[in-house]
């Protein structure tokens, strides 16, 4: 007999896409962050962890040791609403929101206030949405209780050396790019970074830059068949993929070719979803299956995303 444990995280490893978009719908604006850098201009490196796919790092909040997944397909931070209450986080006075995930039907909640801090990096009177962010990490086999959004990677650059396993932030105009890197502008949809794929000789696709997303490619039901991808004689297979509506059966297919800006894949996995209804659902998600190849710089006030081929890494001889 398979156990309910055992079955969600063998469904969600075989997923293309873990965690997905987060999309919340509030009545109020949100109010500007105040971000401190301790020096002025970036943290410290933080290790990821050794199972690749996310950029996970430990971090407190209110002074409790916690871990984060650094998500850009997330609109605001959140926290897992059950962690919330246990510490106590007061509710802001906004009126409830709405959250949809990449599919599945739409979630009511609320939001917190809460002091978010990391070595280097102070983020106090953050405003996050309580989510059941536990049953996501759990159905992934994963261990983050907090999602740092769009509000706060706003404010700063997240630089991810996936070669290298490791992560941290710097400032606003605190990033240069290296002389072989492939700079891919970036357009601000409602503040969401996307940027322009070629898949095969199909027209252009405008796909969300999703960090919390596994996969390569994920593409809409509409946008993959105006690709071509889902056309008669084409070999489709079946993967699961966890996101805030739940656990999905999503189709796979393979696409002969994938162009983002200056990098050219073939033979990419395409996982094809169904967008949850009246969800204001991307095209597409370009999730980190592609930017774990490099070392990644995403910089959403400079509108770039820079992808640095990985160095030669030179280590002495045994004696």
């Amino acid at each position: 007999m398979t156990s309910r444990r055992a079955f969600l995280f063998r469904a969600a490893a075989v997923g293309a896409a873990a965690g997905g978009l987060w999309l919340v719908r509030d009545r109020l604006p949100w109010p500007p962050l105040e971000v401190r850098f301790a020096n002025g201009r970036d943290t410290p490196w933080q290790q990821l962890p050794a199972r690749g796919g996310l950029i996970e790092i430990p971090v407190t909040v209110n002074g409790v040791p916690l871990r984060a997944a650094v998500d850009s397909g997330a609109q605001f931070s959140a926290i897992d609403r059950d962690l919330a209450d246990r510490l106590g986080l007061p509710r802001t006075l906004a009126a409830p929101l709405i959250a949809y995930g990449v599919s599945g039907g739409p979630s009511l909640t609320h939001t917190v206030r809460l002091g978010l801090a990391l070595p280097g990096l102070e983020i106090p009177r953050l405003r996050a949405a309580a989510l059941p962010l536990s049953d996501i990490a759990f159905a992934t086999g994963r261990d983050f209780q907090i999602l740092i959004g769009r509000d706060v990677l706003s404010r700063l650059v997240l630089e991810a050396d996936f070669p290298r396993g490791r992560a941290r932030f710097l400032a606003s105009g605190g990033f240069q790019p290296a002389l072989d890197a492939h700079v891919v502008p970036l357009s601000l949809r409602g503040g969401a970074p996307t940027a322009t794929v070629r898949v095969e000789a199909a027209a252009p696709i405008e796909v969300l830059v999703d960090t919390g997303a596994t996969g390569v490619l994920a593409l809409s039901e509409a946008a993959a068949k105006d690709a071509g991808l889902l056309a008669p004689g084409r070999r489709v297979t079946r993967a699961h993929s966890v996101s805030l509506g739940g656990l999905s059966v999503d189709r796979m297919v393979v696409a002969g070719s994938l162009q983002v800006g200056g990098v050219a894949l073939r033979d990419v996995a395409v996982q094809v979803y169904a967008p949850a209804a009246n969800a204001p659902a991307p095209s597409g998600l370009l999730g980190t299956g592609l930017l774990g190849r490099f070392r990644m710089a995403l910089d959403l006030a400079g509108r770039r995303l820079v992808l640095t081929p990985p160095s030669l890494m030179v280590t002495p001889a045994p004696a």
